[in-house]
């Protein structure tokens, strides 16, 4: 089958249960983004259900966000109850005031009083993890942002641009990790026996037991497909898939 587009791959996985799912239920094992056990844990926590949250997602575990991260993965609304930059930050999609992307950290500086050059600069240097340039601004970040709301708001977002001096995602970043890790769990999802005959072969190449010993449990837990012995007739050079039986053949 050919690969769908990204336009057709959103319209598959639109109100989809059975792919959002492979994240609700951790079943995440090849997918971008979510596979380590402590990501795995926050996302199953989260679970994401359209492209906007697991674009978000990815953003909210980078360590940017890691003060903010408790209230984002237990879906609790949060915003600073300063209209003018509540409504800066907020989307339709997003209703609550996370500074997940470097693109809302450039809004927050300028709401700060900073140039749209300036925080150009700024978030350049963040991409660069050169936090010797980001760090000097706190001052004058804190003084301009309390003067249009209080100290105590300025010091918690100051908190979150410091955090992103180590690691953040743009926007357009996270839609396209996400959008790869989503790809994976469409083809999980409807198609079980292919992906995880795909997987167990690349960690068959590699040598990897471990991973062979986890895809070979996740599989039977999320699908209840077995890997049975190989049977006569059939090719014993790689792994051979029965559909009515939904087994997979050990190579």
């Amino acid at each position: 089958m050919n690969q769908p587009g990204v336009n057709e791959l959103l319209r598959f996985v639109a109100n989809d249960r059975e792919t959002w799912r492979m994240y609700a239920d951790g079943l995440t094992m090849g997918l971008n983004q979510v596979e380590q056990p402590k990501t795995r844990e926050k996302v199953m926590q989260y679970k994401p259900r359209n492209i906007t949250e697991l674009a978000a997602f990815v953003a909210a575990v980078r360590p940017a966000f890691k003060s903010m991260l408790p209230i984002f993965l237990a879906r609790k609304h949060f915003d600073y109850g300063i209209p003018a930059f509540d409504k800066l930050i907020q989307t339709r999609e997003m209703t609550s005031s996370f500074i997940l992307f470097q693109e809302q950290l450039m809004k927050t500086l300028q709401h700060a009083g900073f140039s749209a050059p300036e925080s150009y600069a700024a978030i350049k240097a963040i991409g660069k993890k050169h936090p010797e340039k980001v760090l000097p601004l706190k001052q004058r970040f804190l003084e301009g942002f309390a003067a249009r709301s209080d100290m105590a708001s300025a010091e918690k977002v100051w908190r979150i641009i410091e955090d992103a001096t180590s690691y953040g995602f743009n926007s357009s970043h996270a839609v396209c990790v996400a959008l790869d890790s989503l790809y994976g769990a469409w083809l999980k999802a409807h198609h079980p026996l292919e992906y995880y005959t795909t997987l167990l072969s690349g960690y068959v190449a590699k040598g990897d037991k471990d991973r062979i010993a986890l895809a070979k449990e996740e599989m039977q837990r999320g699908f209840g497909i077995r890997v049975v012995p190989c049977k006569f007739r059939q090719d014993n050079r790689d792994f051979y898939i029965d559909h009515a039986g939904n087994t997979i053949s050990d190579a």
